[in-house]
């Protein structure tokens, strides 16, 4: 179905694999195609193929699927499915230097649907105008995130940006489930680039923290003075992390992980943000417990495989 270009962009492919090591080659293509990311559509276009629909459909792998954890519990909304989730926006460049604004399908797909109801109008009088969407739930696996059986075991909880979500649901879930004299203590350590932009469901945190329902300690790596910010020979400055919050705070975390028991939750950015956390609990058990780097990762492994040390990441 290709058309003179697309034999032509054939040919210097079959031309560079001839001069260069078949691994190279492949390399190099693999890293381009990973730059510039083309849609379907503009990769057709550019081939100048036009296969039939059917036959598209026959070799097109299927969407794979977005999972989204709940970001409120069915005590406190029952019939209710709150999402926590950022549009995913973000460019690419061309072999030709041109940028593309690239739009995540799932996230501004949902943002679509859920227009009529994130405007300033009234909603619609009736559930019939209301905008829907079909899900699924996926089979519980038995590795997603879940409280502790005893309601007193302290929590650290650390969700940076749309990383929050689930501990939103294990707020709302420990405060309908139990009396507050039951609950341990819980810690929860959240971050964005602004407070005033998106620090998502502050007021409702704020106010659960000036209740004495949790204790919140908040970084954001963008507020600082823009003069005195930035990265200056690899170290960075004045450009605050959750990471860096555990770090100020690792006597009393290890205190509530090795002493009380704790048991501690990480969501959010599988990439950076969840291997710098790890970094960081990693010289907790080395400053205050005087461990190896070899048995603090011993230790950390023994947390998690009790449950006690427990990760929801995306990449």
């Amino acid at each position: 179905y290709a058309g003179p270009k697309a034999e032509l962009q054939l040919l210097k492919c079959a031309q560079l694999a001839a001069s260069t090591p078949s691994t190279a080659a492949s390399k190099a293509a693999h890293a381009a195609l990973l730059r510039e990311k083309p849609p379907l559509g503009e990769m057709l276009e550019r081939l100048s193929c036009a296969p039939p629909l059917s036959a598209l459909l026959d070799v097109l792998p299927p969407l794979a699927p977005r999972w989204y954890s709940l970001s409120n519990s069915m005590l406190a909304n029952p019939n209710r499915a709150h999402l926590c989730l950022s549009l995913a926006l973000y460019t690419t460049h061309a072999s030709d230097g041109k940028v593309a604004v690239r739009h995540g399908v799932a996230s501004h797909y949902l943002a679509r649907v859920a227009a009529p109801l994130l405007d300033s109008s009234p909603p619609p009088a009736t559930s019939a105008a209301l905008p829907t969407v079909t899900v699924f739930r996926r089979e519980a696996s038995g590795f997603e995130l879940r409280l502790p059986r005893v309601p007193s075991t302290p929590l650290i909880l650390i969700g940076p940006g749309t990383g929050l979500a689930p501990f939103r649901a294990f707020l709302q879930h420990r405060r309908h489930q139990h009396s507050r004299k039951q609950l341990g203590a819980c810690s929860l350590y959240f971050g964005c680039r602004s407070a005033r932009r998106d620090f998502l469901y502050g007021d409702e945190l704020q106010t659960m923290a000036a209740a004495g329902a949790l204790e919140l300690h908040v970084a954001f790596s963008r507020d600082a003075d823009l003069v005195s910010a930035g990265y200056w020979r690899g170290i960075r400055l004045n450009i605050e992390y959750v990471q860096d919050l555990l770090e100020r705070d690792g006597e009393a975390i290890a205190e509530l992980l090795f002493s009380q028991g704790a048991h501690l939750y990480v969501c959010g950015d599988g990439q950076e943000m969840a291997r710098d956390v790890h970094a960081s609990l990693l010289r907790l058990t080395e400053d205050h417990l005087g461990l190896t780097t070899e048995a603090g990762e011993a230790k950390l492994g023994e947390l998690a495989a009790a449950g006690r040390y427990c990760k929801e990441v995306w990449n």
